[in-house]
């Protein structure tokens, strides 16, 4: 079993990322995003589900809510959503495609 905040740690740390709601749409509108993760209560959850479904950018659904995805990421804040654009040499996108 992978640990799933081992991997959202690195890609925060070593990859790029955009946190938050406004930025996480905007690279998706422009194609940039690889990956969209998202806490289970995400206030703009269905807008941006639609706007990755669009530009076929998966989503990995965090189980938890976004105070703890802020703490899984190493952020003493919460995030309710943010995008991947590069990995950072962490399996993240691998964990998608695995239906994980």
């Amino acid at each position: 079993m992978v640990d799933i905040e081992k991997v959202l740690k690195t890609t925060i740390k070593k990859g790029n990322v955009k946190i938050g709601t406004k930025q996480t749409k905007m690279v998706a509108n422009d194609g940039s995003a690889k990956l969209i993760v998202m806490a289970n209560n995400c206030p703009n959850s269905s807008e941006i589900s639609k706007l990755a479904g669009k530009k076929n950018i998966p989503i990995y659904s965090y189980e938890s809510n976004s105070i703890d995805l802020g703490y899984a990421c190493g952020k003493a804040f919460a995030v309710s959503v943010f995008a991947v654009m590069d990995e950072g040499g962490s399996n993240i996108l691998q964990l998608v495609k695995k239906g994980k």
